[in-house]
């Protein structure tokens, strides 16, 4: 079994200082306050990504390409958002509009991208700004501390008059 010298312990121990604590339960703190806020963001995405479908069912009338169905178009577009990918929608699009579709499809790429942005970017912020702001407070707490004193041997030790005699 191995056991440490003082000096071996002694540098163990000043790895983690005060400071390599604080930044480990820092870090701790960001893992955990960004596990609730993903869980969050990814349930609206799923949102966004339906209703973005959904817009598309009933832009386009698409539940016209299914002849068969007898029914509210609100129930074919519901279902048919949560049943049918991008792809899948999309390929009905082109077989309605034909060499027309492909400008429908880019804009609606880039809508339902610039949601999914609004949606990842608000995220972070919720993540971000909090944790800058504490990380900002102890910060300038930090700078704010005066710096220790030199250590440095009193006046007497040094002196010539405060020496034992013989010693000067």
């Amino acid at each position: 079994m191995r056991t440490l010298s003082a000096d071996n312990a002694a540098s163990h121990a000043s790895r983690w200082s005060s400071g390599h604590l604080l930044r480990l339960v820092f870090v701790l703190i960001a893992v955990a306050y960004a596990v609730p806020l993903a869980w969050s963001a990814f349930d609206r995405l799923t949102r966004v990504n339906q209703a973005a479908k959904e817009r598309l069912i009933h832009e386009h009338r698409l539940w016209e390409l299914q002849p068969d169905f007898r029914g509210k178009p609100e129930i074919w577009a519901r279902m048919a958002s949560r049943l049918l990918n991008d792809r899948q929608l999309l390929a009905r699009v082109a077989v309605k509009y034909g060499a027309q579709a492909e400008p429908l499809e880019l804009e609606y790429r880039r809508d339902l991208g610039i949601a999914r942005a609004e949606v990842v970017l608000s995220a972070l912020g919720l993540w971000i700004a909090p944790l800058a702001a504490i990380y900002g407070v102890a910060w300038v707490i930090r700078r704010r501390k005066p710096a220790p004193p030199l250590k440095r041997a009193p006046p007497s030790a040094s002196d010539p008059r405060y020496l034992p005699p013989g010693h000067g």
